[in-house]
């Protein structure tokens, strides 16, 4: 009952604006209430929880990605894929998403993403002649890439709690990720070839600007590699990774002569503002979680679902619904806080591999940010290009059919996410 009131008070809130934060506070409270707790279990939980050192891996992934934005990297990745596919029709709309796939091994969060490589792709592809709406539409649904191309904000989240090996998780995403941006350039192809979306006549660039391209984009292109390869050769932790990520950062930017006060302090201020956002919504969610767990409330989901099915993959649809019909009302992580004690006990019940999950729960939330109400994608890229909602909403009807395309085949072929890991990791 508590975690019934609990969910439905978060939820009622939503249409009243109050901010996600003071949401989720007064919803757990209520739960707390309601299950007779001190009040103090609130502030206990809190501390104890955000203490995990795995969770000190998201400030500096999240100042990674900041620091490329200040130097102006992700720029030099963009002009360089953009000289390496521009010469096929569309390629910059492949471009943008090469960029993105990119981009998203070095900040771990699709709305970092948006605000870094949708200025620059966004108006490249104005400039060039594609539709501003489709343009914003293609790079929101790219953007979905990036929570699973490691490093990812959210498989941190999902592995203190649920714990997992945090370096599985990253690798069980690069397949998964990189299906969604072969589905996407594909996608693109089939508009193209239709004559559904217009696409300009193309310029072929000159080998002359592709080496330049190279020359200048070069070093930051390693940054995933860096990141990754430390972490699968046993050589760093993930949260060692994540240090060695803006210090490799960092040099690259010393080497050309890009680092200056004003744009360190405004990485620094922007990473700060994240960070504390995030953990604190991290926080609640471990009460929230407590609430959850005090009740037994995965036990009586799992028991209501027994008497529908006995098949893992029935119930991992039926899971993957309730989390896009939660997405509907709720941000991302708050949706992530709440299903992880709800459903992550049920699925590995039922016996679905708690990394495969991890990247099926992932995805799922993560769809909530380019449909409304909420669709914190489609508001972002709005305000960055100071386009209306309307036509954006339109033009992203037409990477649905990917993106459905993209959720069915994680949650039905786990060896998507689970082999890469078997492969890579050291053990």
């Amino acid at each position: 009952m508590a975690t019934l009131v609990m969910i439905v008070v978060l939820i009622g809130l939503m249409p009243f604006r109050v901010p996600v934060c003071a949401a989720m506070g007064l919803s757990a409270v209520t739960g707390l209430i309601l299950l007779d707790m001190p009040i103090n279990t609130l502030v206990r939980y809190m501390a104890t929880d955000v203490r995990a050192v795995p969770l000190l891996a998201i400030p500096f992934f999240i100042l990674t990605g900041n620091l490329m934005n200040q130097f102006d990297m992700t720029r030099r990745i963009f002009d360089f894929l953009d000289a390496l596919v521009g010469l096929f029709r569309g390629g910059l709309a492949q471009a943008a998403v090469l960029t993105t796939l990119v981009f998203g091994g070095i900040s771990g969060s699709a709305l970092a993403t948006i605000a870094g490589v949708g200025v620059i792709t966004i108006h490249a592809m104005r400039r060039a002649g594609y539709r501003p709406a489709f343009s914003a539409a293609l790079v929101v649904s790219a953007s979905l890439m990036d929570p699973l191309i490691p490093p990812s904000i959210m498989f941190i989240i999902y592995a203190v709690q649920m714990n997992v090996s945090i370096a599985d998780l990253f690798v069980a995403g690069i397949v998964p990720g990189i299906v969604l941006a072969v589905l996407l350039m594909l996608n693109n192809v089939v508009l193209a070839k239709t004559g559904v979306e217009h696409f300009p006549p193309v310029e072929k660039p000159s080998v002359d600007r592709l080496i330049r391209a190279l020359g200048r984009g070069f070093l930051a292109l390693l940054t995933p590699i860096v990141i990754l390869r430390s972490m699968t050769t046993g050589l760093v932790t993930p949260t060692e990774a994540s240090v060695l990520a803006v210090l490799y950062t960092l040099l690259i930017g010393a080497i050309h002569r890009e680092v200056t006060v004003p744009r360190l302090r405004r990485a620094f201020e922007d990473t700060a503002r994240a960070t504390a956002l995030i953990m604190f919504i991290t926080a609640i969610g471990s009460v929230m979680g407590f609430v959850m767990t005090s009740e037994r409330a995965a036990e009586q989901v799992a028991t209501w679902m027994v008497s529908f099915t006995d098949s893992k993959y029935i119930v991992l649809l039926m899971v993957v619904v309730a989390l896009l019909l939660m997405g509907v009302f709720l941000e991302a992580i708050p949706v992530m806080l709440i299903a992880i004690p709800l459903f992550g006990p049920l699925v590995v019940s039922y016996g679905v591999d708690p990394v495969h999950f991890g990247v099926v729960l992932t995805f799922a939330i993560l769809l909530g940010i380019v449909h409304p109400p909420i669709g914190l994608g489609i508001f972002a890229v709005c305000a960055i290009t100071r386009l209306p909602m309307g036509p954006v909403v339109r033009a992203t009807l037409l990477f649905y059919p990917v993106l459905i395309l993209c959720m069915l085949l994680l949650t039905f072929v786990p060896a998507l996410s689970t082999w890469l890991p078997k492969v890579m990791i050291t053990r």
